[in-house]
């Protein structure tokens, strides 16, 4: 997707929409999206050549995304996360065959209780990456392994 035109990353984060455009801009929304508890949302992030908006948070007469999303969910205090990317082809949930018994539940949506299938939990350097690799190329990140998501 990196196109060498500058693309900016917009996030939604508590349900409210944040846009970054240079790496330190970037790297904040990194930290605040795995690093800080977000009990009822689940992050919303995309890469793209303009920023994205919604009809009910801007004034425009039609949303604006682009055709990828990743959603984030991540449990700081505890070291574990879980990822769903999805674009017009297919959707896919990080992968760990090995999850331990004490990682807590990772949610799809949290403010209704959606979990994530276990095998999606993987430990938070994990989520840091693959969040970063995907603010550079908006595409599924290569860094963690994927499976096929679960249709909710």
């Amino acid at each position: 997707m990196s196109s060498g035109a500058e693309l900016i990353l917009s996030a939604i984060i508590d349900n409210r929409f944040v846009y970054a455009r240079t790496g330190a801009e970037k790297a904040e929304v990194i930290d605040r999206v795995v690093d800080d508890a977000h009990p009822r949302w689940a992050s919303l992030l995309y890469l793209w050549d303009r920023p994205c908006r919604s009809m009910r948070a801007h004034d425009v007469e039609e949303n604006e995304f682009p055709r990828h999303q990743m959603r984030v969910h991540t449990s700081p205090e505890e070291g574990w996360g879980a990822i769903n990317f999805s674009d017009e082809e297919a959707a896919w949930d990080t992968h760990n065959p090995a999850v331990p018994d004490e990682a807590p539940p990772m949610y799809f949506d949290p403010g209704h209780g959606t979990e994530f299938d276990r095998s999606a939990t993987i430990r938070l350097d994990l989520v840091r990456a693959a969040v970063r690799e995907f603010t550079v190329t908006g595409a599924r990140p290569t860094c963690v392994a994927w499976q096929a998501a679960r249709l909710i």
